[in-house]
């Protein structure tokens, strides 16, 4: 069980897994896959953005919080307004595809505290309605772009270590 940074670990598990399947094609370098706000993207080419988290009830036991992770992932181009969807879908497809083939995320791609838990992460695309997805892309000035969503889950999180540990009863 991982301790409170693992839900940066999951990230950083999912961005992992998309690195080592997706350089050099599409995408040429790891530097442009990476965590961030649709908001402010840098120069990456294909963007996580977790936009909810909740708890997971299905899954429970003493001094564990599980969680769900609720991602949009998004391809971004600089190429000219031409070219720039067929690149955006380029990328997005093999993104969709890397992560089918990878929907347990486990072993070497997980990260951080995960990576020494041994946990096992499950990965998968959800429906966002055009609706919800507005609500997401609520960003002034920032043009919507082509996303898929995905839950990530279970993300378990030791709460013994919240005020001190286990309780006595």
């Amino acid at each position: 069980m991982a301790d409170y940074t693992a839900i940066v670990d999951a990230g950083a598990s999912i961005v992992e897994v998309l690195r080592d399947n997706m350089i050099p094609e599409p995408i040429p370098s790891p530097d442009m896959i990476g965590l961030c706000s649709p908001a402010e993207t840098g120069d990456l080419s294909l963007g996580l953005y977790l936009y909810a988290i909740k708890e997971n009830r299905e899954y429970r036991a003493p001094g564990v919080m599980a969680l769900s992770l609720f991602y949009i992932m998004t391809a971004y181009s600089n190429a000219d307004y031409k070219q720039r969807a067929y690149d955006e879908h380029y990328i997005l497809g093999r993104a969709i595809q890397v992560l089918k083939e990878n929907a347990l995320v486990e072993g070497i791609y997980l990260q951080g505290s995960l990576g020494q838990s041994n946990e096992v992460l499950r990965v998968e695309q959800f429906f966002i309605t055009p609706d919800d997805m507005q609500k997401i892309w609520l960003f002034p000035n920032v043009p919507y772009r082509s996303s898929v969503g995905y839950i990530v889950s279970p993300v378990l999180i030791d709460t013994f270590g919240v005020g001190g540990g286990p309780r006595v009863g």
